[in-house]
């Protein structure tokens, strides 16, 4: 049986009276339009994050400072992958961006400067084989360390030193290390920038470290040495016996250059040694006269400033 056809209702007085929901859409379109000051709002509120929230630059830059010195208070390399995962998160793509800002926050206050770390060296046949095959060498190393870039005249261990004395007994382990590493760097550059191991043992046995050094065991310190990438071990039984050297690191090249082993030498000896600057120019390639300053002016051998490595304070030490 067919269902009964159903009549419609005619509107009422009441019905003419309240307004269809096609009417409220159309009257508040009317009134103000539905996407335009949506629109408008959400960009505000882009524009009032870009410049003061998390997502900004100021932000991400004070916090990618923060995460460099603390990289460097530990020795451990500013890498790129960490700093997208742990400073910038879902903003990677601002990298340029809040780089240059850390950088010149730190240059301007701290007297430091993110430099990038060069690559390892390929020294044995089979590293040089496999660079020889692809384009490892041409890519950059993606890390970076901190380099002092203080003046001249601020460049002195009761500034830059590795940290506030230690209390009266104690022993300062932080720059033994620092005095250790730049030696062991120094005696490598002046060899030619690789020195084998019977030839470093036989230097830290003149010195009373071939047992035991003031940080730990020589087999300790140099493996710490190795692992803050000061100085790298190389072995090669391309020869059929087994070769090992020492060559100076990535953050070696960057921290002890050749002008920073220059005037620690020139400290070591002081002043009136003969012919010590013609031997440290053979030593380590060095112009004759030129002397361990930022911009490499000459000046007279046996200068009381020293260049002295680019570690940060110590925790603890703006209170001394």
């Amino acid at each position: 049986m067919p269902p009964a056809s159903r009549k419609r209702r005619a509107p009422t007085d009441d019905d003419a009276s309240t307004p269809t929901l096609t009417q409220s859409r159309r009257n508040r379109w009317l009134e103000e339009p539905p996407e335009e000051e949506d629109e408008l709002d959400k960009e505000e509120e882009e524009e009032a994050e870009t410049d003061h929230g998390s997502g900004s630059i100021a932000q991400l830059s004070k916090n990618l400072v923060r995460y460099a010195l603390a990289c460097e208070y530990k020795r451990i390399p500013i890498k790129r992958p960490d700093v997208g995962q742990k400073v910038l998160g879902t903003h990677a793509r601002m990298f340029k961006a809040v780089f240059e800002a850390a950088n010149s926050q730190l240059m301007d206050v701290f007297g430091m400067q993110m430099v990038e770390l060069p690559n390892k060296e390929k020294v044995t046949i089979r590293q040089k084989r496999a660079a020889a095959s692809s384009d490892a060498q041409s890519k950059s190393s993606g890390m970076w360390v901190l380099r002092n870039i203080l003046p001249e005249q601020y460049r002195m261990a009761d500034v830059i030193g590795p940290g506030p004395d230690p209390p009266e007994g104690v022993l300062d382990d932080d720059g033994a290390y620092v005095g250790l590493y730049t030696m062991i760097i120094s005696l490598i550059l002046l060899s030619g920038g690789q020195l084998a191991e019977s030839k470093l043992d036989r230097y830290l046995r003149r010195m009373n470290a071939e047992q035991s050094t003031p940080v730990d065991t020589k087999e300790k310190l140099l493996a710490r040495i190795i692992k803050d990438g000061y100085i790298i071990k190389v072995k090669d039984n391309s020869s059929g016996e087994e070769m090992v050297d020492y060559m100076v690191g990535p953050r070696g090249k960057v921290e002890v250059d050749k002008q920073s082993v220059a005037a620690f030498v020139r400290t070591v000896y002081g002043p009136g040694v003969e012919d010590l600057e013609q031997r440290l120019s053979r030593s380590l390639g060095l112009e004759e006269g030129e002397v361990a300053t930022p911009n490499g002016e000459a000046a007279a051998a046996g200068q009381d400033a020293v260049r002295w490595p680019g570690r940060p304070r110590r925790r603890g030490s703006e209170d001394d």
